[in-house]
């Protein structure tokens, strides 16, 4: 590093600077920040445009006295969100919706009815995109706009210099605007009032990295392929230890299953538990029913006749006696109750209705029994591929085993009343389950009329009428309801 100091008028050289380094600019010091703030004017003045001052601390105003432009970045961070939101909604819509690509084709699946694309459900991950990149152009945008990193600055070999953060002030004017001249630029901050000014010299002879760090690079390139190497080992191998464990609290957490036996204590040595049969969350009392569940209307909810005898639900289908001789004959099923063949009197059998159950059809049946009802629905159809090539296990004899949903028009299903329709959507029957939890009532009695609606379409027939039952003894949540409608306004009273 060479520079040369100038005290007033008399210029002082520290060494003579030859070949091997290069003029980077003229540093003038100043007294105050009043000093530097006139000094930095002065150079706007005068043409400057590449100069820098330096302060221990802010200095207001002189902004201004720079003439400093507002930076760009907010500019450049809203140019890349706009584009990661559209490159996170592209993603998305070819994800979900473009099937037309025969090497990266989208997945358009449907499911539970809902549509192949809308904008809403994918509005999170767009909006955690934009912060992300948001995030990354306001840091990298910085950097670049500060021209950083810098491994080395000519300034920090000055030994004048390192008093800038403590109570020293500075204005730099570089070689390369195009106003600067040696010896006019000197002159000029002579002027403006500079106590010193040094010769800001670049060094071309120590542009080699250090040994030492060649050295830690080296080594750090060989840890880099250290995880590669063990993933790689880890994929070809068997390990008999169990895998890593990161958040073990969520391995094993302390609770206990809702019908499990529950924690116990020991008084005087004998075990005590919180409720009486032991389990760990205590049963409702016999005859305990639900705010908003009574169902007394059995036709409604059950799909049986009134005055029928509802049957066991813990009856299983029991072995045939054997006979000598013969082959062993189906099992014996339980006796079926007397189901209802038309519509209960609290529903409304209309086209609504019908609308209502092609809507829950498509969202709950069809992945099994297909938009059509023949039984070759998405889930199904992929199910039998799989078991047809997949094994239970590794080792197993047999492959796995999947049963073809029903279709909707074999003479077994065609033939049954509605009720008993009902009843399989509710409790499930066979090796379809239950989904009296997920669905309405109501909604289950507007499936059964799809799927009759369906069955009348197939077999060429105009839609029957299906006539609703006679009007019963209504249950108390009809009179409840009745009440409610006769307490309510009528139209002409709201206009009174």
């Amino acid at each position: 590093m060479v520079a040369t100091q100038t005290h007033g008028h008399h210029t002082k050289p520290h060494a003579v600077h030859g070949p091997e380094s290069e003029l980077v600019g003229l540093l003038a010091e100043f007294e105050d920040q009043d000093a530097l703030a006139d000094a930095c004017e002065n150079a706007r003045l005068s043409g400057y445009k590449k100069f820098d001052a330096f302060s221990p601390f802010p200095v207001h105003g002189i902004d201004q006295a720079m003439g400093t432009r507002r930076t760009m970045l907010p500019f450049f961070v809203l140019a890349v969100a706009f584009g990661g939101v559209l490159l996170g909604v592209g993603m998305q819509w070819y994800a979900n919706l473009a099937s037309f690509s025969p090497i990266f084709p989208g997945y358009d699946f449907i499911i539970s009815g809902k549509p192949l694309w809308s904008l809403p459900a994918n509005i999170p991950v767009s909006f955690e995109i934009i912060v992300l990149s948001s995030a990354f152009a306001t840091f990298f945008g910085m950097w670049f706009l500060n021209r950083l990193p810098r491994l080395a600055n000519p300034l920090h070999r000055i030994e004048r210099f390192k008093r800038a953060t403590d109570d020293r002030f500075f204005l730099m004017i570089e070689k390369k605007d195009k106003q600067f001249s040696a010896e006019q630029t000197q002159g000029q901050m002579q002027q403006w009032g500079a106590s010193a000014i040094e010769r800001v010299q670049l060094d071309l002879t120590d542009h080699k990295i250090p040994l030492s760090l060649r050295r830690a690079g080296l080594i750090l390139g060989l840890l880099l392929l250290v995880p590669p190497a063990m993933i790689y080992r880890a994929q070809h191998a068997t390990n008999p230890a169990p895998r890593l464990h990161f958040m073990p609290d969520m391995d094993w957490q302390y609770r206990f299953g809702a019908q499990n036996v529950g924690p116990i204590w020991y008084d005087n040595r004998e075990p005590k538990y919180f409720f009486q049969d032991k389990t760990v969350m205590r049963l409702p009392p016999e005859g305990t029913v639900g705010r908003g569940s009574l169902t007394t209307d059995i036709e409604l909810f059950r799909g049986i006749k009134a005055g029928t005898k509802i049957p066991d639900p813990t009856l299983l289908p029991q072995p045939a006696p054997a006979v000598a001789g013969q082959e062993p004959a189906a099992p014996v099923l339980p006796p079926e109750p007397e189901w209802v063949t038309t519509f209960p009197a609290g529903l409304t059998v209309d086209q609504a209705m019908v609308e209502r159950g092609r809507a829950r059809f498509n969202i709950y049946c069809t992945v099994c029994h297909g938009y059509a009802g023949d039984g070759n629905g998405l889930v199904s159809e992929r199910a039998l591929e799989l078991a047809v090539s997949s094994p239970i296990q590794k080792g197993a004899t047999s492959n796995a085993v999947w049963t073809k949903a029903k279709s909707l028009y074999d003479p077994t299903v065609t033939i049954q009343p509605v009720g008993r329709i009902f009843d399989t959507i509710t409790h499930g029957r066979s090796t379809m389950g239950p989904y009296g939890s997920q669905i309405p009532t109501r909604d289950r009695w507007a499936i059964v009329l799809y799927v009759k609606s369906l069955q009348a379409a197939r077999a060429k027939e105009p839609p029957p009428v299906i006539p609703v039952a006679p009007t019963a003894t209504p249950s108390p949540e009809t009179k409840s309801e009745a009440a409610d409608k006769s307490d309510s306004p009528s139209a002409d009273s709201k206009g009174n």
